[in-house]
């Protein structure tokens, strides 16, 4: 059988980019973005990233994080998504990913993270091979973000299990 991670490790972190026009049926009731469409973007974009590092038929998503909001998008506005794979476990990797109007690059209007999980044939966990180096100041600031928020969201899953 193929191994893809194997043959395809990767150690540096390269962005992959996506963009949407926001249409009038991507708003919620206040006429702006709808938060579970940008969802669905944001996560969409954070697969491409994982793509490249790995098979994604083999993946799937782990936890998202949260998405934070810092201002509105409307209609007629085209939003680009920006997704990094930021951080690598055993068996997973966890992506940045920052929404921003793609004509004002620089004020991110929302971002988060998501963490997705690489399967074996009987849907359990297994080994990727890949490894991420952060190599500025930005990705390695992302990259302890990312253990950060991994961490916690298995704390809350041991404790929500410890009390079924």
């Amino acid at each position: 059988m193929f191994n893809f991670a194997a043959k395809f490790k990767k150690t540096i972190m390269k962005a992959t980019y996506s963009q949407r026009l926001i249409k009038l049926a991507d708003l919620n009731h206040h006429q702006t973005f709808f938060a579970g469409r940008c969802s669905e973007y944001f996560l969409e974009s954070s697969y491409f990233a994982v793509a490249q590092y790995v098979d994604t038929r083999d993946t799937v998503l782990l936890v998202l994080h949260g998405i934070d909001f810092k201002f509105p998008i409307f209609a007629g506005d085209i939003v680009t998504y920006e997704s990094k794979v930021i951080a690598a476990g055993r068996s997973t990797l966890t992506v940045y990913t920052k929404m921003y109007r793609s004509r004002e690059p620089e004020k991110v209007a929302a971002d988060g993270f998501a963490t997705f999980s690489y399967l074996d044939e009987n849907h359990h966990s297994k080994p990727h091979g890949v490894t991420i180096v952060p190599e500025t100041d930005e990705e390695i600031w992302l990259n302890k973000q990312a253990i950060e928020v991994l961490e916690e969201s298995k704390r809350r899953a041991k404790a929500l299990n410890a009390k079924s």
